[in-house]
């Protein structure tokens, strides 16, 4: 939200430096009256665009920067001593911001909104104390109009800077909570996919095993083959779930391990593997187990996710960056609107990236689904940068 304000804010300012220009050359306006008008449709404008734009988080972009511009831009030229059809110009000023507000502004809303980062009770009152004030300081050191109109509108971009680097914090600190929540959930719905998995693929093993030795002619030969592909199953699920195997091999041996581990998970999936990992690469335990972590999701989401046939793996350097490049078949525009939308393991696979200095990139043509990780590594040592 802040970073749409900031446009007003930066227009405002440069109506301030317009009118000292102005000033400064002799042709600005005179006339007291029309200074104060103008200052008075300034404040109109800004208060209507920031409630409007505060109110209404559905404002398209380019509808936000029309709005500012015909409604600042004739409002900044009446401020030319010799401009004719002043009026005219006020009228488009007053006209744009109206209409502006008419359209977008959500008047349920309105009530919460506050441009000082204070409580409503006490910005009534610091309103009405400045007021006083300027009205005392101005009869007292007989301030001309144009001086005193100047004050205001700095005073007034002071409290828009403020209210900008309110909003920041409190949208940085809504942001770290928002991630926390999905990460906790995450972490919920992994406890309960293990703990699905576990009844699923281990348990059922059991109890057949156990009713085949239980009947009266046991069957022994086939419980023990159960309970072979029992162990074998979970020794995949284990090398699946411990991330500390990643700490005791190179990476090209941790990430074939995880395409066998993964592959082994799903044994009804037959996917065609290609596989290029540059070799080399790093030797940074670190940055090997984060590479193995991302590769490891992303691996593990074609396999749970898509029909594909064949995925094709790609690990290299680059200059300063390293480069994970996946594709793979199967994919259908759902399934690409849902990593887009993800609240959940897609998006906290963007968290992990994002934190350490990296993006990831997604790209869908007809049902091929490719990936690009890009994470920045120190050019002279191992290190990545976070």
């Amino acid at each position: 939200m802040y970073k749409k304000l900031e446009k007003i804010v930066i227009s405002h300012l440069m109506i301030i430096l317009f009118w000292g220009l102005l000033f400064k050359n002799k042709i600005l306006v005179e006339e007291g009256p029309i200074l104060n008008a103008i200052s008075l449709i300034l404040f109109y404008t800004l208060y209507g665009l920031i409630y409007t734009e505060i109110s209404n988080k559905k404002i398209p972009g380019r509808i936000s920067i029309l709005a500012i511009f015909t409604s600042l831009l004739p409002l900044s030229l009446l401020l030319i001593n010799d401009l004719p059809y002043k009026l005219v110009f006020a009228l488009i000023s007053i006209g744009s911001t109206s209409l502006f507000m008419k359209k977008y502004l959500v008047l349920e809303n309105v009530k919460y909104i506050n441009i000082l980062p204070i409580s409503r009770k006490s910005s009534q009152l610091f309103t009405l104390g400045l007021i006083f004030f300027i009205c005392g300081v101005t009869y007292l050191f007989d301030i001309d109009q144009l001086i005193i109109n100047i004050f205001i509108q700095i005073v007034f971009l002071m409290i828009e800077c403020f209210f900008i680097l309110f909003l920041k914090e409190k949208e940085l600190a809504f942001e770290k909570t928002f991630k926390l929540y999905y990460l906790s959930d995450y972490m919920a719905r992994e406890r309960d996919e293990f703990a699905r998995i576990i009844h699923d693929d281990i348990l059922q093993d059991i109890y057949a095993s156990k009713n085949f030795l239980s009947s009266k002619n046991p069957d022994i030969g086939y419980s023990k083959n159960i309970l072979r592909g029992l162990e074998k199953k979970a020794r995949n699920i284990m090398k699946f779930y411990q991330s500390s195997l990643f700490e005791k091999a190179d990476l090209e041996g941790s990430l074939l391990a995880i395409f066998d581990n993964v592959g082994s998970l799903y044994p009804h999936k037959d996917i065609e593997i290609t596989k290029g990992i540059a070799s080399d690469l790093t030797e940074d335990k670190r940055l090997i187990r984060l590479l193995s972590i991302i590769s490891k999701e992303l691996i593990n989401n074609v396999y749970k996710h898509s029909h594909a046939n064949y995925l094709s793996y790609k690990l290299y350097k680059k200059g300063n960056f390293v480069y994970i490049e996946m594709e793979s078949d199967g994919a259908s525009p759902d399934d690409y609107n849902k990593i887009k939308d993800s609240k959940r393991g897609v998006f906290l696979l963007n968290l992990l990236i994002d934190s350490n200095a990296g993006n990831i990139s997604y790209g869908l043509n007809r049902d091929i689904l490719s990936t690009r990780v890009c994470l920045e590594v120190d050019q002279d040592e191992n290190y990545f940068v976070g």
